[in-house]
């Protein structure tokens, strides 16, 4: 971490006046994704000092079975929050998606963005499950894999696994973490949950993890990646020092937290996003706060935004943190 002659760390409240991201700086803005009943969804818009705008990840879009053409619960974030933000600040267009996963609370807001707003370029680690398929997400992975297929035949896609570096923005620096070339494989069965067989769980293993240095600020951004494979598959594959950072967005939305992955990474400041039901009994104020880190939960807090100057940062909630 920085030494306490750099710390400059600032945290408010309220929402930040629509409009550009400041010149110089990095904005992460972590938007609250909305409870359809399914999922927790993650959706975060990033502002380069540079001027580019990217998202990681697009929340929650579930197609409706009933009603084609409509969305379970009638929220799709791409339609609802991520477009009203980027109209108020001006943006017209995006430079890149990244996409954790391929599930529909992380992609599914894509799949109304694909058809309503310029996007230059998809980002994703390439991950295809292919085994047997005994629960719901045969039609997510299905459905993202053919929204990988229309970037693709645009030359507009980019895969990204361990330690690739992302030439997106002068100022900063982006170092794919994981998953790795070989892809990370079934760990612990015997410890997963009945319901959570490996269609769900090795696709959340091989979430998109990126690295992001401003200056000398760190930013890290983990993906869905659980409990059981942070600890047997993530940390004896990543040294410690590249999972230290200063501001963390909490891995499975901040579910699937562990001690060892809070000590490693040891962040100032974690932000989940976290629908109510589960912010409310999230384990991350506890695990995280024990390393010194101040928790967000979107789910309680709102809308969570981050703006680097690459010195210091400041962190801010439409409510505050209790």
């Amino acid at each position: 971490m920085r030494p306490w002659w750099a710390l400059a760390l600032l945290f408010g409240c309220g929402t930040p006046a629509p409009g550009p991201a400041p010149a110089g700086k990095f904005v992460v803005t972590c938007l609250n994704v909305r409870d359809v009943d399914r999922g927790s969804g993650l959706a975060i818009v990033l502002q380069t000092p540079g001027g580019k705008t990217f998202l990681y990840d697009t929340g929650n879009g579930y197609p409706s079975k009933d009603r084609p053409g409509e969305w379970d619960g009638d929220y799709n974030c791409g339609r609802d929050d991520i477009l009203p933000f980027l109209r108020q600040r001006g943006i017209v267009a995006l430079d890149g998606v990244f996409i954790s996963h391929a599930h529909y609370d992380h992609f599914g807001g894509l799949l109304w963005l694909v058809d309503h707003f310029p996007i230059r370029k998809l980002y994703d680690c390439g991950y295809e499950y292919s085994g047997p398929d005994t629960g719901t997400s045969a039609g997510e992975l299905e459905q993202y894999s053919y929204l990988r297929s229309l970037f693709k035949k645009r030359r507009a896609y980019q895969q990204a696994l361990l330690g690739d570096r992302l030439e997106l923005d002068a100022a900063l620096e982006i170092e794919v973490i994981a998953p790795p070339k070989q892809y990370f494989g079934v760990v612990a069965p015997e410890k997963r949950a009945k319901n959570d067989g490996p269609a769900h769980f090795l696709v959340n293993a091989n979430s998109l993890m990126l690295r992001i240095r401003h200056g000398s600020l760190v930013f890290l951004f983990p993906g869905d990646i659980q409990d059981i494979d942070q600890r047997e598959q993530l940390l004896p594959l990543v040294p410690a020092e590249k999972l230290k950072c200063h501001v963390l967005i909490a891995p499975g939305h901040g579910i699937h937290a562990v001690p060892e992955f809070a000590q490693a990474a040891r962040p100032e400041v974690t932000i989940c996003s976290a629908i109510p039901k589960y912010a409310k009994v999230s384990p991350s104020p506890k695990i995280y706060g024990a390393v010194g880190s101040k928790v967000y939960l979107t789910g309680l807090h709102g809308r969570v935004t981050v703006t680097s100057d690459g010195a210091s940062y400041t962190a801010t909630a439409e409510r505050e943190p209790k």
